[in-house]
């Protein structure tokens, strides 16, 4: 009896280390992990603040990536998934926004031969921004700041330099719209492609020689201008994603 006492009790220590173990290995695991960074990208009204941009001694290329570096950060799993929100306090169709957003998703996917973001997208009336969940959620806010139009953050691993994730939300302080339609409304397509081409890997430009650009910091009422790319924007994205 002894013998089989002592014998279940060394069994007992064994799976108590054992788990012991297993759990300090984990913690380790998820201590070795790099935590994610984040950018955040604000799409000012013209007229309001914006970043100076640093004084060049040539032409600008007129696109920038959100990370410095011969190996800026991108998406190296796709097509990406994304989803809509549609709540907002005008009152525009669902299919308004989710044919003006997936309009903007394909303008990007036209330009190089990857296919970036998934046709088949998700209208999620509980999407919110600005939590990172590895959902690329799209919705309407009230951001606190004024002149903003819309924001977008993006998160990524600055191990591997691939992006996890990206949120989008356009400003509800502004009459939201198709302004081929009416030339008073804050355009939602030539935002929203702007916004997309953050989420693609692509930060803003400020110099007055891009102001025809889609990455260009800058818009207002009546714009659309940025709903199509011009040759800045494409050469950046085939960087990334190759032609």
């Amino acid at each position: 009896m002894e013998k089989l006492g002592l014998g279940v009790l060394i069994a007992m220590l064994i799976l108590v280390f054992s788990g012991a173990a297993a759990t300090i290995s984990s913690q380790a695991e998820v201590a070795k992990a790099p935590d994610l960074e984040k950018i955040e990208f604000i799409h000012w009204k013209k007229n309001f603040a914006k970043p100076e941009p640093a004084k060049a001694p040539k032409p600008p290329a007129c696109y920038k990536f959100l990370t410095p570096g011969k190996n800026p950060i991108r998406w190296q799993v796709l097509p990406v998934n994304y989803e809509i929100n549609p709540t907002n306090p005008q009152g525009l169709d669902e299919g308004f926004i989710t044919g003006a957003v997936f309009n903007s998703t394909e303008t990007w996917d036209a330009a190089t031969n990857k296919e970036l973001m998934n046709d088949a997208y998700i209208v999620n009336y509980a999407a919110t921004y600005g939590v990172q969940n590895y959902k690329n959620a799209i919705v309407f806010g009230n951001y606190p700041t004024a002149g903003v139009i819309a924001v977008t953050t993006v998160w990524y691993n600055p191990a591997t330099k691939a992006i996890v994730e990206f949120d989008i939300m356009f400003d509800t302080d502004w009459t939201w719209g198709d302004a081929t339609i009416n030339s008073s409304a804050m355009d939602l397509q030539n935002i929203a492609t702007h916004e997309l081409g953050h989420g693609v890997g692509l930060a803003d430009v400020y110099e007055t020689e891009c102001s025809a650009v889609t990455m260009y910091g800058y818009s207002d009422y009546g714009e659309t201008i940025k709903r199509t790319l011009e040759t800045p924007d494409i050469t950046g994205l085939q960087t990334l994603y190759g032609p």
